[in-house]
């Protein structure tokens, strides 16, 4: 599915604004604070429901404003549809597809599938493990239904199952009960399976794309990996097992600390740039490299997964990158369907050669 149209009314620094992508390339330039990030947070909101720079929804409420309103005309070969967010502070946020209302806001994912890539993700995501979680999370989410369910009665069953540890770490009384424990660990060992079953295949889908799209844009002396950390099993049988013998052998120490110790919400993504750690001895552009191959992987396992491919959202993309990896990036953006991109600076001959240009200025 495309988007066509964007309506903010408002959301964030926008007051209000309509942008038409009439062609499947737009790049959306401007100087910085006019809002051009948050054009692709908002799009990406309708995609996973949430931001996805993980901040709260209130944060996307303007000062002096109770709500925001994100509206967007989209198309997939036959038919428009419209998708709607709605925020209120009072209210809540509810979500429409077609003006009918749906559910639960995760319906959406889904329904239409995007890849949001973002300067400021190169630290926070190669950085910390949990942004790395939320990455794989994120992409699975959009393609697996199973999944999302999944996850989300994981996340129930580890509060609930924390909330007995930290109860009995506050009273002193030593490790929970098993019988008390038993059920919360049945779930939380069959629903961690499946999850960690679930990002491993999608890591070893993923690995191929990703590795081929680094080489376009690196030299061939370097070499990147990306391994779990968390399971050593793979298989479903095999990972139950590892779980529940993982949370037996730290059940005296999860009694001192007051929360679970193993599990998917434990889990890693492992960069590894020649043999050594990404997150340590990479530089700004490699790390940049590499999250952006990875983000373009993303595109391509939901579209193995799906049979359709996601829209790229590309904020601030060309920054920082030399002319030969700039030029290696638009041709690789021509390989999809429809991108919507940013830069702070006026698009150069090659930019206007691929996309349409939204001045924001104007």
């Amino acid at each position: 599915m495309r988007i066509r149209e964007l309506i903010l009314r408002p959301f964030r620094n926008i007051a209000a604004i309509r942008l038409s992508f009439a062609a499947d390339y737009a790049l959306v330039f401007g100087p910085n604070g006019r809002g051009k990030s948050n054009i692709l947070e908002a799009i990406s909101y309708l995609s996973i429901g949430k931001s996805v720079r993980g901040a709260k929804d209130p944060q996307a409420v303007p000062h002096g404003e109770e709500f925001f309103d994100i509206q967007a005309i989209c198309t997939d070969e036959r038919h428009d549809h419209q998708l709607r967010i709605f925020y209120d502070k009072k209210e809540g946020k509810k979500a429409f597809v077609d003006a009918n209302p749906l559910p639960r806001v995760s319906d959406l994912l889904g329904v239409f599938r995007t890849v949001h890539f973002s300067p400021e993700d190169v630290s926070l995501v190669l950085r910390f493990p949990a942004q790395r979680r939320r990455l794989l999370d994120i992409l699975i989410s959009q393609s697996s239904a199973s999944y999302l369910r999944d996850l989300q009665r994981y996340n129930r069953v580890l509060t609930q199952r924390n909330h007995l540890l930290r109860a009995a770490k506050k009273s002193n009384r030593g490790p929970v009960e098993r019988q008390v424990m038993e059920p919360w660990d049945v779930q939380l060992v069959e629903l961690g399976a499946e999850i960690r079953k679930h990002r491993l295949e999608a890591l070893e889908k993923i690995n191929g794309p990703f590795t081929r799209y680094y080489d376009r844009f690196s030299p061939a002396d370097e070499e990147v990996v990306i391994t779990y950390q968390g399971a050593k099993e793979s298989g479903l049988e095999a990972l139950r097992t590892e779980l529940k013998e993982a949370l037996e052998r730290r059940r005296d120490q999860e009694a001192q600390m007051g929360h679970t110790l193993s599990g998917p919400h434990r889990d890693d993504l492992k960069f590894t740039l020649n043999g050594e750690s990404a997150e340590i001895y990479a530089s700004e552009g490699q790390l940049k490299t590499v999250l952006i191959s990875w983000k373009l992987a993303e595109a391509r396992y939901m579209e193995e997964q799906t049979g359709r491919q996601p829209v790229l959202l590309l904020d601030d993309v060309f920054s920082e990158l030399d002319p030969g990896r700039i030029g290696e990036l638009l041709d690789i953006i021509n390989e999809f369907e429809q991108v919507i991109a940013t830069t702070p600076q006026d698009p150069d001959a090659r930019q206007e050669s691929t996309f349409e240009a939204i001045d924001l200025q104007k």
